[in-house]
């Protein structure tokens, strides 16, 4: 910058200044001289403007002048200006970007929080909790119509029982997987909650939902593979229709449940809800809940069947419960024995069984100095429990009745499960010396390759094969093929149902060796049954109780 020291200023400048500065001022010459007041002035020329301040210096009697053009001022604010706003507006595009990535990750995270409520973990399925939520795009007035699947597994409480809930989880995993391969398009799949699924599909036409339901049922009827252990789990399915079965959710779903559980008598089945499914699912609900009541009030009892051979001595007695309501009155077996299969009652139901026959039992035998045999019915789901083989044993140990007799009454419907798991503790139970019995053989799934494997004592003749025994040709045939397989693998043959003497004889006649039935002996309470004895006593052969 070139600065000139070397040449006077204008003195009609000066002039321009000193005015300025005392119009500025508003103060006398004399006044800012004697009080060293700094005042501003202006400049004005025609090429340019400046602005400056003066303050007299009375130490050196000088006046000591600062002084910039305007234009130059304006240029370096208009600078610093824009660098400002450079600055401002990128703070602001800082600041923005920062929120939109806050907002993005609480958007996600939001998101996250929203899947985790509204899908199952293990799955990965939407849950009730995502139906709740989207109830509304299916439940559209006007809707040409759509279906909903209620689908349950069988015997999939027995998996975790016996295996414990990681192995079942892993099997859930697999089941979810095979549902998705299987359900077409355009349809939501729940996860309603343990092994229950839910399928919503548009389809509403009967034949095309019988099909697909079978579909489902062929696919997730496929052997299961997990640790090594293969096993097969069947599937029932209920299936209700919008707005023919409900117009809301609620009525939807337990549609779908009442015919879910009707599909459930007939296992690996299906049905349509239809409107007299109603009635039997709300008295099912009601012996559900006295049943649970009862076995808090100790209504249940057992009765005894007599067993015979065929000499018509007593061989031994079955075990059977019987329901006595305070509410409902008496219950037949064939009801409640099912609901508290279906309820998950039945292990605390076989509990009581096997604590009761086998106390009772003993102190009949002490009484009478008799022994004979009891035979025990287990089910299935009693059956897989992780401890029931413990519960078995300490229970015979506890009332002391010998393991010689003690027979357990199985029927073929346990062999659906795995008969890897299954086959080891039939034959740890049987080493033991406990008996083992195939009740109602004939009726279910056995092979013969299979009974051969088996640690099997008895076989037992279904009642259904001998009330037609005489009249027809087909149940007599039956029979003697029973009978006939029985002693090919060395088993003892019992004929349940047997009524009538003739019965009795044509049963004798095919080899059949132990018989039970009315013609005998009804089910009797064990005062009962202990008058029974005594009659028989004299003809028993006395041994000395253990």
């Amino acid at each position: 910058m070139n600065l000139s020291y070397d040449r006077p200023i204008r003195s009609d400048l000066i002039q321009e200044a000193i005015n300025s500065l005392l119009q500025r001022s508003g103060k006398s010459m004399d006044y800012l001289k004697d009080s060293e007041s700094m005042g501003s002035f202006q400049i004005s020329t025609r090429s340019w403007k400046s602005v400056g301040v003066a303050r007299f210096d009375k130490t050196y009697q000088l006046w000591t002048v600062s002084e910039v053009k305007l234009r130059k001022l304006l240029d370096d604010f208009i600078k610093s200006f824009l660098i400002y706003v450079l600055l401002f507006l990128i703070g602001q595009v800082v600041i923005y970007q920062l929120f939109k990535l806050i907002a993005k990750a609480e958007d996600k995270r939001r998101q996250d929080l929203i899947y985790q409520a509204s899908h199952d973990p293990l799955t990965q399925l939407p849950n009730r909790s995502y139906l709740l939520m989207h109830k509304d795009d299916w439940l559209v007035q006007d809707d040409p119509g759509f279906s909903v699947l209620f689908v349950d597994m069988d015997h999939f409480k027995s998996v975790n029982d016996s295996f414990g809930h990681e192995f079942g989880d892993e099997v859930l995993k697999e089941l979810a997987q095979r549902l998705r391969e299987t359900t077409p398009e355009r349809t939501t799949l729940i996860r309603q909650g343990g092994d229950e699924f839910l399928i919503f599909v548009r389809e509403h036409e009967d034949e095309s939902l019988l099909s697909m339901a079978r579909d489902i049922i062929a696919s997730l009827s496929h052997p299961y593979q997990v640790e090594g252990i293969n096993f097969t789990l069947g599937a029932s399915i209920g299936i209700a229709k919008y707005p023919l079965h409900g117009t809301d959710l609620d009525s939807l779903l337990r549609a779908s449940d009442i015919a879910m559980y009707e599909a459930k008598k007939h296992k690996n089945s299906v049905r349509i809800f239809a409107d007299e499914m109603q009635n039997g699912y709300l008295q099912k609900l009601v012996v559900e809940q006295q049943l649970r009541k009862g076995l808090d009030n100790h209504e249940l009892f057992m009765v005894y069947q007599p067993q015979v051979d065929h000499s018509g001595r007593l061989y031994g007695v079955e075990a059977l419960a019987r329901w006595q309501s305070e509410e409902l009155g008496f219950v037949p077996p064939d009801q409640f024995i099912s609901i508290a299969e279906a309820s998950g009652l039945m292990p605390r139901l076989g509990e009581f069984v096997l604590r009761r026959s086998l106390s009772e039992i003993k102190k009949l035998q002490q009484e009478t100095g008799l022994e004979f045999h009891l035979s025990i019915n287990v089910s299935v789901r009693q059956f897989m429990q992780a401890n029931f083989m413990a519960l078995l044993l300490d229970t015979i140990d506890d009332v002391g009745l010998s393991k010689v007799f003690v027979c357990l009454e199985i029927t073929e419907s346990l062999f659906i499960e795995d008969l890897d798991y299954i086959l080891p503790l039939l034959n740890q139970i049987h080493d033991m010396g406990i008996q083992i019995s195939m009740d109602d053989f004939g009726t279910g799934y056995s092979s013969l390759s299979m009974l051969r494997a088996l640690p099997v004592d008895e076989l037992k003749i279904d009642k259904s094969f001998v009330d037609n025994i005489l009249n027809d040709d087909a149940a007599r045939k039956m029979v003697q093929n029973i009978i006939a397989i029985g002693k090919n693998y060395e088993m003892a043959v019992l004929a349940e149902g047997v009524e009538t003497q003739e019965q009795a004889d044509i049963l004798a006649r095919f080899g059949c060796d132990r018989f039970q039935g009315y013609y005998y002996s009804h089910p009797l309470k064990p005062d009962d049954l202990k008058v029974f004895l005594d009659h028989y006593i004299t003809r028993l052969p006395k041994r000395p109780v253990s």
